[in-house]
């Protein structure tokens, strides 16, 4: 028997000798041309049916484009491949594959051209992003008052760097809109688990109440599971730093307000009152720092300051306490007044 391409006599395979056989032998079956896809505005691309956020059309992207749409010759052994990048036009990549394996007891190595493809297209993310979906709305609100232009801007830089530091392990982290009302502001945020932290840490910065509610607003049929938005309400407190309240019959001067507790100075007795959020509802606030009044100290005993009242300059005699030990006589201090009763503010 004759090789069918050389003439030669020789053990043949399929009518080949060994050397032509292997020239002719096809170590891998490929079309001219593969594709793969790209998001147009995050970069993400389409592998084994999901999107995977990626940099734009690396050598590890082209080569899983080749693969995809290769087929291995069953005869070959010990197959290893790589994927050279040999010129770029535009959304077009030229490439040899290198391919090599055992047949016949030889190694052999083979090249071949293919050229790879960009198509673009838009990830699910990127697409909820450009139709202004979103999963929940952060409602920053003031009690009882109006937030100040301060508060404002300081939640608009807060929330800006939350997602900014968010988005970095989720695409959803964005805000689609913010709208003002005369209640307070709106932020609309497309991921329900970023909305839900922003506003926890919101809340252990600017301290305040958290409540949150949900409204079913459709059903996704491709995962059969009803889709919810939630409104996620930061209620910052009545009052400020260096404000007066009143809790359970006692005037507190607030000096800390933390993400768990507020605290500051009882006025009757100089010492320190922390109160949790949960009593918050208790808690009325009856003064600021606009109302304190100068008066003079008349006399001091062991036990008690005397003061000019601000409004009659009749002398009021007032319970000494051991943050007041090193006033003077004839020294000028802050006094306040709440519910016809005067108080000494150090």
């Amino acid at each position: 028997m004759f090789c069918i391409l050389c003439n030669s006599e020789e053990k043949l395979y399929d009518g080949l000798c060994k050397s032509c056989y292997l020239k002719e032998f096809k170590l891998v079956e490929l079309p001219e041309y593969t594709t793969f896809t790209v998001c147009s505005h995050c970069g993400a691309t389409f592998k084994n049916n999901k999107w995977i956020q990626a940099g734009y059309y690396d050598d590890e992207i082209i080569n899983d484009a080749i693969q995809k749409d290769i087929t291995i010759n069953d005869k070959l052994e010990n197959v290893e491949m790589f994927t050279e990048i040999t010129n770029n036009r535009g959304t077009v990549y030229e490439c040899v594959l290198h391919v090599s394996g055992d047949i016949l007891d030889t190694r052999i190595e083979k090249e071949y051209p293919i050229e790879v493809k960009v198509e673009r297209g838009v990830c699910p993310d990127c697409s909820k992003f450009y139709s202004g979906y979103y999963e929940a709305v952060i409602q920053l609100r003031a009690d009882d008052r109006k937030l100040e232009d301060t508060e404002i801007s300081n939640a608009d830089e807060f929330i800006s760097s939350e997602i900014q530091r968010i988005c970095k392990t989720n695409k959803l982290a964005y805000v689609t809109e913010r709208i003002v009302l005369k209640e307070g502001v709106d932020y609309h945020i497309g991921s329900y688990n970023a909305a839900h932290k922003i506003a926890v840490n919101m809340q252990k910065q600017y301290g305040g109440l958290i409540t949150e509610s949900r409204k079913l607003v459709g059903h996704d049929k491709n995962k059969s599971r009803d889709l919810y938005r939630s409104w996620i309400s930061v209620r910052l407190p009545s009052f400020h730093r260096d404000d007066f309240i009143e809790y359970k019959d006692k005037i507190i001067k607030i000096e800390k307000i933390g993400s768990h507790k507020f605290s500051g100075t009882n006025l009757d007795t100089g010492k320190t009152e922390s109160l949790t959020w949960k009593e918050y509802e208790n808690v009325n606030k009856v003064a600021t720092m606009d109302d304190l009044r100068l008066t003079t100290i008349t006399n001091i005993t062991p036990t008690e300051i005397q003061v000019l009242d601000p409004d009659t300059y009749m002398t009021v005699d007032l319970q000494k306490t051991d943050n007041m030990n090193n006033l003077e006589i004839g020294q000028e201090i802050n006094v306040i007044k709440i519910k016809n009763k005067t108080y000494i503010v150090i």
